[in-house]
């Protein structure tokens, strides 16, 4: 090996090493953990999404039929995900979820979703989903770029969720305003399933389709003023160039 061909690859390597030690999330064995939150998530399992230590389940990616993600890596506050098809819609789909540092008391993480097909045309629907406990529901829409005040009830197009759960803590639940998805609820037994769905117009060979959701937890005694802020910073955040 050359001179330079080794030391190209050492500084790889090295650039690599520094992108594992940077990085808020650790990844070991398919499994990666917000060491800053205790949150955890199961790559082999993606829907399941990001375990808290109380017990809730956010921004799971519905990728299909449970398979091990192609490659994974961390880069700073980012840890990524690639799958191949598991059906004959033939996806590719990659999940980025980024960890925001905290904000008055509020945490928050962002999943940037994006699938691709190897087919002419395919059925590109995918579900971001949510289960969290909530003992009250209030939403918000977006309407020609203006937040709606929170009121009790599911929401309709261009909707955000706020969950209370009773334990002094909120949870929002939001889809960037530009995406043009679904956003459901069903309550049961005192607990949540938020689904985000996604790409139901479908994907042609040669697009990628991407799209962002949003999901927070902090105090419940002012959740509809940080909702609201969180909402509007989302909002006019630049989209993520890289999936």
């Amino acid at each position: 090996m050359s001179r330079s061909r080794s030391a190209s690859s050492q500084a790889s390597q090295v650039k690599a090493l520094r992108g594992r030690v940077d990085s808020v999330w650790a990844l070991a064995g398919g499994r990666a953990e917000d060491r800053d939150r205790g949150v955890v998530l199961d790559l082999s399992v993606p829907a399941a999404g990001l375990v808290t230590p109380a017990g809730d389940r956010l921004l799971g990616f519905d990728v299909g039929v449970g398979r091990p993600p192609l490659d994974t890596w961390v880069r700073g506050n980012d840890v990524t995900a690639v799958w191949e098809p598991g059906d004959d819609r033939g996806l590719r789909a990659t999940g980025l979820w980024r960890s925001h540092a905290a904000d008055d008391g509020v945490v928050s993480w962002e999943l940037v979703a994006s699938a691709t097909t190897r087919l002419l045309h395919a059925d590109a629907t995918l579900a971001v989903t949510s289960e969290v406990a909530a003992a009250e529901l209030l939403s918000a829409a977006w309407r020609s770029g203006i937040l709606s005040s929170f009121l009790p009830g599911t929401p309709t197009d261009h909707g955000l969720v706020l969950l209370r759960r009773g334990d002094g803590n909120s949870i929002l639940v939001m889809l960037h305003p530009t995406d043009d998805q679904t956003v459901t609820v069903a309550v049961e037994h005192g607990r949540a399933r938020v689904g985000c769905w996604l790409f139901s117009t479908g994907v042609e060979k040669g697009v990628l389709l991407r799209s962002r959701v949003i999901a927070a937890i902090g105090p419940t005694a002012d959740d509809t003023a940080w909702g609201a802020r969180l909402a509007a910073r989302f909002a006019t955040s630049p989209p993520v160039l890289s999936t």
